[in-house]
């Protein structure tokens, strides 16, 4: 396969803004009818007229099309401002790039370039969601994707910091219950037999996974219908109730044994440790989290992934995270890379995007999680797999370097500042919580937010 220059440069022999994930990945949330190409822009609709007549559309939408068209005519689309940003001010190579150099993207590449941006597409790389039913509800996330989100605005309303609604519920997307007919659950199951036969990965995502039994419905089929080429993954809180999680393990251990696909991956959400992942991830238990996530490594032979969603939040106890998850390493990447983190920089809600944080906050925390993940690099080009990555450590510069720019620049947060103050307030009333209790760090930069006057 390609290096990444030479993917660099095949996209932009087509346009500076063309990539490929437009065509090959998607992310569709069926309780909300609304889908996306890439985490860093926002979803849209699936409009249902379209989806009556043709179920590729849970992927192939009007709006998405015309953004293939923009791409295809050499156009940046505006919604994929994060990769301009990296590309304009700094050496690293975005998410275009890296998304675009994967081999569930090369495989179409020339098929796509001869493409007009009006055909249909079977995507590579799917994500899919049935259901917002969650038993957590994160700092970052909202009502699409939580139950206990959805429970809470329509209890208290949202969050409203300098006359600016957060997490306000809009009628768009309102999940349907999954006890109610869903026509894009429905739409679903007449396209999936057909389309992961043309899939290199899909990835089950939520809410909580675990908690929809259209998730186990899914095991169920690959069990009765293997597909051996397709890499197979659920996303899981790593903390659902009862015994959902043996039952979970059990059906991995029946994909393994039977070979019914190429390889399973769990993936699990965590960027920080203790009292403060407890915090921000309101609805964890860190000591279940850690429990289970052992057993899971114990009980299967797979794959795990921690996916970081990285946040103003994270900072102060990333170092003990890193730690724990370096001692999984240790422990279980005696012959391959079992267990990797990836981090995923959370840019919405703008004020718990880590441009808020202080020159000397980057420096002290940010810095320092780059230097302990460097210190226990893995060596390159040698059969050891306890280290960290390049590739993980890459991920975290690159967020590292684009503060420093924005730094360079000078550029004046303090507007998003003043409404996490406020978004705190909230926070800790609704929630019987204590911000400065769980993150004494951070006391001195919440009264600088508390105090700003914008």
């Amino acid at each position: 396969m390609a290096n990444l220059k030479d993917t660099y440069n095949f996209l932009n022999n087509i346009g500076p803004g063309f990539c490929l994930a437009k065509w090959t990945q998607v992310t569709i949330h069926l309780a909300s009818g609304i889908n996306h190409s890439c985490h860093h822009v926002g979803a849209h609709k699936i409009p249902l007229d379209e989806l009556a007549e043709n179920p590729n559309a849970l992927h192939n939408t009007s709006e998405k099309k015309q953004i293939r068209k923009e791409m295809l005519s050499g156009k940046r689309p505006s919604e994929c401002d994060y990769c301009w940003r990296i590309e304009d001010n700094t050496q690293e190579y975005s998410d275009r790039i890296l998304k675009s150099h994967e081999s569930w993207s090369q495989v179409d590449r020339n098929k796509i370039i001869e493409a007009t941006g009006d055909e249909d597409f079977y995507p590579r790389y799917v994500e899919v969601s049935f259901s917002n039913v969650c038993n957590f509800k994160c700092a970052y996330c909202g009502p699409p994707f939580s139950s206990k989100w959805t429970e809470e605005i329509k209890k208290h309303g949202p969050y409203t910091t300098s006359g600016i609604p957060y997490n306000a519920i809009k009628e768009s997307q309102i999940p349907i219950p999954e006890r109610e007919h869903n026509p894009y659950i429905e739409a679903f199951w007449k396209w999936f037999p057909i389309a992961v036969k043309h899939m290199h990965n899909f990835r089950i995502t939520g809410g909580e996974p675990l908690l929809s039994k259209h998730t186990f419905k899914v095991m169920q089929h690959l069990l009765d219908n293997p597909q051996p080429n397709l890499e197979f993954a659920i996303n899981s809180n790593a903390c659902p109730p009862g015994e959902l999680w043996n039952k979970f393990i059990s059906k991995v251990q029946q994909l393994e044994k039977t070979n019914s696909v190429k390889s399973f991956i769990l993936y699990t959400s965590a960027e920080s440790f203790g009292k403060q992942a407890e915090y921000s991830r309101d609805g964890m238990n860190w000591k279940m989290f850690e429990v289970n996530v052992e057993k899971f490594l114990k009980n299967t032979q797979s794959h795990l992934r921690f996916m970081s969603a990285f946040n103003i939040l994270s900072l102060p106890s990333l170092d003990y995270f890193l730690h724990f998850v370096y001692k999984l390493k240790t422990k279980y990447n005696v012959k391959d890379n079992r267990v990797l983190i990836d981090f995923a920089y959370v840019r919405h809600p703008q004020f718990l995007d880590i441009k808020v944080a202080t020159p000397k906050i980057i420096q002290r925390y940010l810095k320092s999680s780059i230097d302990y993940m460097t210190k226990h690099e893995r060596p390159y080009g040698r059969d050891i797999h306890t280290g960290f990555d390049n590739a993980e450590i890459f991920k975290l510069n690159r967020i590292y370097q684009d503060c420093l720019s924005r730094f360079e620049k000078n550029i004046d947060v303090s507007f998003d500042r003043k409404r996490l103050g406020q978004f705190i307030n909230l926070y800790d009333q609704r929630r019987n919580k204590s911000f400065v209790d769980t993150f004494p760090e951070y006391k001195q930069f919440l009264e600088m937010c508390r105090n700003l006057d914008v």
